[in-house]
């Protein structure tokens, strides 16, 4: 038995190995990463909900840079976490999100209308780049912005472990961007992007901060579209909600649940404590696993099985605490959207990719899982 989120083999064992660890006297230790491994929900939810013990700000991620700590939202404590959520918050405003869902929307049904094979990891991509690219509202043209976001989603700079395109410069591309803020600084309108601009003078620092929300928002939306779409076929939940489209919002917040799209956080002990039977240290870091709590027996009945009607504790997909995902909102009215188009537009449909044969895009230090090549064919 072993840690190692970014292996393919692991990925796809990984609910088996989870049980493991949960029944271990204590937390997990890795070697390879350096870290204990919260498993279960109680030690999962009280690491989330006392960032004063657990600190973000040395990084979130098994593998961290020291451009990320302490500058992004995921990678900082209060009172940094807390300025920039304050930059950003206006942009998740009702009328931003309003037409974030209608360019998603237009979207999704151009690559779900008349069509019988869907390559689900490209238009979960696609979709996603466009959702985030408009909640990020750059002043230049949407599909080069598009083009950018899919590819650093995908390859990461020098992190990625597989599927590296060596003839997409991605320096050059980011070089766009930082011309475009310094041409338009003074550039009014709506979205995240104008939000960082005018409340900061370091263009650099825009970059990096943008580019930090639009890469964690579009793997962790396409990860949530594309389990879903899995877990209607593999779970047998498709006909229910073909015949009870009412039953929708539940059914994407068990997918949630069920396999969580953004896996684990990572924490810095910062004082003595004693948690899942090993003493930790300041300085220790620790392994959040969102995904194992979510399938805790002690919290959940038959954890292993997709209930559409589930009763219980909240799931832990969006986060807890001061570290919740800021676009829960735009997030469940966009995967509410997507599953309604894709009962109404294809209906009936098999997955066409095994569940052993599912290939995921490995980031050395993400914490997002991201599948390609999933095959849907309408019937």
């Amino acid at each position: 038995m072993s840690y190692d989120p970014h292996c393919n083999e692991w990925l796809l064992n990984r609910f088996e190995i989870y049980k493991e660890l949960r029944s271990m006297d204590k937390a997990y230790w890795s070697e390879q990463y350096q870290v204990h491994v919260l498993t279960r929900y109680d030690d999962v939810f009280f690491a989330l909900n006392n960032p004063k013990i657990f600190s973000s700000a040395q990084g979130n991620l098994l593998i961290e840079t020291d451009e990320r700590r302490g500058k992004t939202l995921g990678a900082s404590d209060n009172p940094v976490h807390k300025s920039y959520k304050d930059i950003v918050i206006n942009a998740y405003s009702k009328d931003n999100l309003k037409r974030v869902a209608d360019v998603f929307t237009e979207k999704t049904i151009e690559h779900l209308e008349n069509k019988t094979d869907i390559n689900v990891s490209d238009v979960t991509d696609d979709i996603s780049s466009w959702a985030v690219t408009e909640i990020m509202n750059f002043p230049l043209d949407k599909q080069h912005i598009v083009d950018l976001a899919t590819y650093t989603h995908r390859h990461h700079d020098t992190n990625v472990v597989n599927d590296v395109d060596p003839d997409f410069d991605s320096k050059y591309q980011i070089g766009i961007i930082y011309d475009a803020i310094r041409k338009r600084r003074r550039s009014p309108g709506p979205g995240v992007y104008h939000e960082y601009l005018h409340n900061n003078p370091k263009y650099l620092e825009v970059v990096s901060l943008t580019f930090g929300n639009m890469i964690t928002g579009l793997g962790s939306l396409a990860s949530a579209l594309q389990y879903l779409t899995l877990d209607l076929y593999y779970e047998n939940q498709l006909e229910t909600l073909l015949n009870d489209q009412s039953l929708i919002a539940e059914a994407v917040d068990e997918s949630l649940r069920f396999r969580a799209g953004v896996g684990r956080f990572c924490r810095t002990v910062t004082e003595d404590i004693t948690i899942h039977g090993v003493d930790l240290k300041p300085g220790d870091k620790v392994a959040v696993s969102l995904e194992s709590a979510n399938r805790d027996p002690d919290k959940f009945a038959d954890p292993d099985k997709f209930i559409i009607d589930r009763k219980g504790p909240k799931h832990l997909s969006w986060g807890h605490g001061v570290h919740s995902c800021i676009a829960l909102a735009i997030s469940k009215e966009l995967l509410y959207i997507y599953t309604k188009l894709l009962l109404d537009k294809v209906g009936r449909y098999e997955i066409l990719t095994k569940p052993s044969e599912l290939e995921y895009i490995l980031i050395k230090g993400g914490n997002i899982n991201v599948m390609k090549n999933i095959m849907l064919r309408k019937l």
